[in-house]
């Protein structure tokens, strides 16, 4: 007994300790780890600081009229009223370029800046094609120790683009942790992240399998600046959110002039994302700009070598097959039925964000909710609810 009380009355004390060391050394960590224990207040005041993509908003999606309504009215309700059940925040429906359906929950707005966690990764291909076209980068079969000059003599500069485009690249994948003093905790929060990324060891033979990894999203990004030699933000709003018309958004930074994180954490309203959408149903046209080539969007949600249900940095739905990784993956990948379309894709994000595309029924539609906790989407989500019903409400 006597010795649990001495070791009750030392936690405290060690405590404290840690929180001073924090404080010493990483007082950015300490002000996070703290947080990460508090309710998110969905303004993501927890998200800071933060870096702005300028848009223009000039890329207006026109509203059904009873002229061009395309899917019924009751399809539309059965969605929203998905939606809503569903705790979401927003959701857009597109339609043959047609805006079908636009709902908020309370509280919310064509404005507002949503959490697109994971959805962001989807963009990273597009930027890194933008890199090829103008010539910074060579191609997507180029080694990474090319641009990741800290590993150019290291079995990891090996990897190629390629490789960590499609999840393949061998690094080590990070579990979740609240261990402020690990790795596991360490690349997302620390106010230097990029030690941490560097020091990612290889786990096994590149290109060998499939493993969702966010040290391959985030060293994406690290690749996009070092080979155009432009800050993320500013490369992101030139090749892609100002030339789509998007209204602009903020992208999280582990410190002020630090690492743009590029795993997750692109705030933008929905309607941004619709028109990222509109932008892969075009091929890489949207606004009446060429993005990128079509050939490379075909490229990009084509199915990796090593995983049928993911191309580069997107999910795909083609399978009649539940993706296997359904049952690991928080998210809400779970569903009642496959997808009417076997040519469904969709960038996908914790909380189940989503942009889904359809291109045989030119259909975009966006789903946004909750995106922090441990169980943001609830047990009865169907992950092919929205895209089913709005096939069924054709009119």
């Amino acid at each position: 007994m006597r010795k649990i009380l001495l070791a009750l009355l030392a936690l405290p004390a060690a405590l404290a300790v840690a929180a001073l060391w924090l404080w010493l050394t990483d007082p950015v960590l300490l002000s996070r780890y703290v947080v990460f224990f508090t309710p998110e207040d969905l303004t993501y005041s927890t998200l800071q600081p933060r870096e702005s993509v300028i848009g223009d908003n000039s890329y207006q999606l026109p509203a059904a009229t009873a002229a061009n309504r395309s899917i019924s009215a009751a399809a539309i309700a059965a969605m929203e009223e998905f939606a809503d059940a569903q705790g979401s925040h927003a959701l857009v429906v597109v339609h043959r370029g047609v805006l079908q359906g636009e709902w908020y929950k309370d509280g919310w707005s064509r404005e507002r800046l949503t959490q697109s966690q994971s959805m962001h990764k989807s963009v990273l291909p597009i930027l890194i094609q933008a890199a090829i076209e103008e010539g910074a980068i060579g191609s997507v079969e180029d080694r990474i120790g090319d641009y990741i000059t800290e590993w150019s003599d290291d079995p990891r500069g090996d990897i190629t683009i390629e490789q960590m485009l499609w999840m393949s690249s061998g690094l080590l994948e990070y579990d979740f942790s609240l261990n402020p003093f690990a790795d596991a905790f360490l690349w997302l929060f620390a106010g230097d992240t990029l030690p941490v990324l560097l020091r990612t060891p290889l786990d096994w033979t590149p290109g060998e399998k499939f493993q969702y990894n966010n040290v391959n999203s985030e060293l994406l990004g690290l690749i996009i600046e070092r080979a155009t030699g432009t800050r993320y933000n500013t490369y992101l709003q030139k090749k892609l959110w100002g030339p789509m018309g998007a209204a602009g958004a903020e992208l999280w930074v582990d410190s002020e002039g630090g690492k743009l994180h590029t795993s997750c954490c692109l705030l933008a309203p929905a309607m941004d994302w619709a028109r990222f959408g509109m932008m892969l149903l075009g091929e890489g046209t949207v606004n009446g700009r060429q993005i990128v080539s079509e050939k490379f969007i075909r490229r990009m949600v084509t199915p990796s070598p090593e995983f049928d249900w993911y191309g580069y940095q997107i999910w795909l739905g083609y399978s009649r097959e539940l993706n296997p990784r359904s049952v690991v993956l928080a998210g809400g990948y779970q569903r009642i039925e496959p997808f009417l379309a076997d040519d469904t894709y969709y960038a996908s994000g914790y909380g189940a964000q989503r942009v889904y595309v359809v291109p045989s029924e030119e259909l975009v539609i966006v789903r946004m909710g909750p995106a922090s906790g441990r169980s943001p989407v609830k047990s009865d989500w169907d992950n092919t609810f929205l895209v089913n019903t709005a096939i069924r409400g054709k009119l």
